[in-house]
């Protein structure tokens, strides 16, 4: 054990002299999460700008029967609907007057959607059975959270004027067959209109999901984009450790040390054990530098601690694994690069937990690094170690192999 740690400090302390591989692995991640983190949002958690819309309301009053009151305007209800204060948060709403002035502003990016109410909006609702008519969206088709947010409220609210009518439709079929349909029809969409629709009950919030108790904060930008890019340059920081091994290999001066009474298991697990102390001291000195520059808060001591080992266990066994691999210097940075970036990709160190979804979601599961990453999420927004336990069988599962395959292939090179 004594010759195992003596290998290992020795690489330690080569690596501590090297300046430009600790500035990639310590200074690069840092600074990209501050300027990513800032960029979408500062310190705070992360919010979606309220979208801009256009509402024009073109709705007109249908004339009344001799003798009676005119139905209120609908799409004067719906129109408060939307410039709520209920949604002030979701919704930048500017009311114009006609489609044509609507639908420009959405042309010249002045707004993400419009929203067009048609003149017949209160004769549909007020209609007899079967009358219909559609609220216009016209998008922007860049915009797509801005569309699906807007969507989501008109649909709600169309779903309320449609509910009203269809409940005084219902109502009056049991108390009297079809003969009261239309009249009742009216007399509960008027009602509904002049009670000013659901402008008070109508409610959108747009949270983060949390896991666990009360106990953390919830998971800052920065927070997360620093996760992603503290486990991609990981995977550098466990590769320039272990292309020593390839360069002592091309010196001559692992193969002399081979020859010495010291096994290969001991100078192996020496060199196995450099790496992976290397990307531990990464690991914590980015932990520390996140807390203390960014407030981030990682969330529970034992949760962040396995999630540590977790993750220096992947970053080291997958560069162990590339370098026993590979023949030269050269070949293990150009091959290591490229599977970094794969997985990188795949793995959402660049996108985050935010956009996994469907078939992205199940690629981002089998890669060692996407689970890891949801993760450290889980960890940020209070999650204990029951939380985080289902995404560390993957990784280390990958971590397992990775060493096995590294050992194999050393052993043999070196037998």
């Amino acid at each position: 054990m004594r010759k195992i740690w003596a290998i290992a400090w020795k690489d330690l302390r080569s690596t501590a002299r090297n300046a430009p591989g600790l500035a990639m692995m310590l200074v690069a991640p840092l600074a990209l999460a501050g300027l990513l983190g800032f960029a979408f949002g500062g310190g705070d958690s992360f919010e979606i700008a309220a979208t801009k819309v256009a509402v024009t309301n073109e709705d007109s009053r249908p004339a009344a029967p001799p003798g009676e009151e005119a139905p209120p305007l609908a799409g004067d209800t719906f129109a408060d609907i939307l410039t709520s204060e209920g949604l002030e948060d979701v919704l930048e709403v500017t009311e114009v007057k006609g489609a044509a002035a609507a639908r420009a502003r959405v042309d010249d990016g002045d707004a993400a959607v419009a929203v067009i109410v048609p003149r017949d909006f209160t004769a549909a609702l007020y209609g007899a059975a079967g009358a219909s008519t559609s609220v216009e969206l016209y998008v922007d088709p860049t915009q797509e959270f801005g569309r699906a947010i807007t969507e989501s409220v008109v649909r709600q609210a169309l779903l309320d004027f449609n509910g009203a009518r269809a409940a005084a439709a219902a109502a009056a079929a049991v108390a009297g067959g079809d003969a009261g349909h239309d009249d009742a029809a009216q007399a509960a969409a008027a009602a509904f209109v002049r009670g000013g629709g659901v402008s008070e009950a109508l409610v959108v919030t747009a949270t983060a999901p949390r896991v666990g108790g009360d106990e953390g904060e919830g998971a800052t930008t920065i927070g997360l984009v620093l996760a992603g890019m503290m486990v991609f340059f990981m995977f550098f920081g466990a590769s320039n450790v272990a292309r020593t091994i390839i360069t002592e290999d091309q010196d001559g001066t692992l193969p002399r040390m081979m020859t010495t009474p010291t096994s290969a298991g001991v100078i192996l697990g020496g060199k196995f054990a450099s790496v992976f102390l290397t990307v531990a001291a990464q690991l914590v000195i980015l932990l520390v530098g996140g807390a203390v520059l960014f407030g981030i808060g990682w969330g529970r001591l034992d949760v962040v601690a396995v999630l540590a080992v977790a993750t220096a266990a992947v970053a080291s066994g997958l560069a162990l694994m590339i370098m026993g691999v590979v023949k030269t210097p050269g070949q293990a940075g150009a091959i290591g690069a490229g599977v970094y970036l794969v997985l990188a990709l795949l793995g959402g160190n660049f996108t985050g937990t935010a956009t996994s979804a469907g078939t992205y979601a199940t690629i981002q599961g089998f890669t060692p690094n996407g689970p890891l990453l949801r993760g450290w999420d889980a960890a940020m927004r209070g999650g204990d170690l029951a939380d985080v336990a289902s995404h560390l069988l993957v990784p280390l599962a990958f971590a397992a192999v990775f060493f096995v395959v590294a050992v194999w292939t050393f052993r043999r090179r070196y037998a």
